[in-house]
């Protein structure tokens, strides 16, 4: 079987030990115990074939279609209907968002000028405003990344959105493998259809067991990115995962200041990402799995132009 990617799991687990003595007549005596030991676990995602692949197309139109029936609206009707009410933001918004983009173009200018300057040469007053531009700099990208965030989120309840999570989880099931204790390849999620396999994911997500909730949280992790990234090249895969995880490393901070020469120098780390992005999108699977059987509120039909 073709791999895509290839990650392995530590965890702790009995591990049956044989030891040979020697007892009192001189006899060679076995003896077998369990112990604990930390092992290894190998999983792996398959190579998608090109049988998977249509059966994952025909199921994402599936679920497209029971969500524009249920009355979520599609993202180009969103759009059109966010364009007919004067767009996500009033005049007054965009104008304060447009001020503030400007605002910080004239800082970022500003710091660049001062830090031709060392610490030393700068006047009293040009190091308070070296100091200000850096204060209104780090505070204006967390509310910038605040707001793109929150109009990301306007979109999440689309039907092509539900549709996506629903073609994620699929292929998690499909793809997800691991070696088993005779060390042969067998799917993580067992044989079988999408039905019997999202019953195993259910009892294992139910089991709450650490190892299995990070080999899980890996398996949609790494789905996650190959949907996004759509590269079936199993090196070119494993390069840009090495490319998002240095990152997410770097990105993943408390605290952001910047050297003498106005470059962002990182402070403090924060655990890293992958672990929350595999939540959220179970997040939102759960979510809407919850939501399938409620009396649709919005009306399916699209709006007469």
């Amino acid at each position: 079987m073709k791999k895509l990617y290839t990650f392995t799991i530590d965890r702790e687990d009995l591990v049956k030990e044989t030891e040979t003595t020697k007892n009192d007549k001189g006899e060679e005596v076995t003896t077998t115990k369990e112990v604990k030991k930390t092992v290894t676990k190998n999983h792996f995602l398959r190579k998608p074939t090109r049988k998977l692949f249509d059966e994952a197309e025909l199921y994402y139109g599936i679920k497209l279609a029971e969500g524009i029936k249920a009355g979520l609206l599609t993202r180009a009707l969103l759009q059109k209907r966010f364009s007919n009410d004067g767009g996500v933001l009033g005049d007054k918004e965009k104008e304060e968002w447009g001020d503030l983009y400007s605002e910080m173009f004239d800082k970022q200018v500003e710091l660049q000028a001062l830090s031709l300057k060392t610490r030393e040469q700068r006047t009293p007053e040009e190091s308070v405003k070296y100091e200000d531009a850096k204060m209104f700099i780090k505070d204006t990208r967390l509310r910038i990344q605040e707001f793109e965030m929150q109009q990301s989120a306007l979109y999440d309840q689309t039907a092509e959105n539900r549709a996506r999570n629903k073609a994620i989880l699929w292929w998690v099931l499909f793809l997800s493998y691991h070696k088993d204790s005779d060390d042969k390849e067998v799917p993580f999620f067992g044989e079988g259809d999408f039905e019997e396999r999202i019953g195993i994911y259910d009892r294992l997500e139910e089991q709450e067991e650490a190892h299995i909730m990070e080999t899980i949280n890996k398996f949609f992790y790494y789905v996650s990115f190959w949907y996004v990234s759509k590269t079936s090249d199993p090196q070119q895969f494993k390069d840009l995962i090495k490319f998002a995880e240095q990152e997410d490393l770097e990105e993943g901070k408390t605290e952001v200041t910047f050297d003498e020469e106005g470059g962002e120098v990182p402070v403090e780390e924060s655990p890293s990402e992958e672990e929350a992005q595999a939540e959220e999108v179970q997040e939102e699977i759960q979510e809407e799995e919850q939501e399938e059987e409620e009396v649709p509120v919005d009306d399916p039909e699209p709006e007469k132009e």
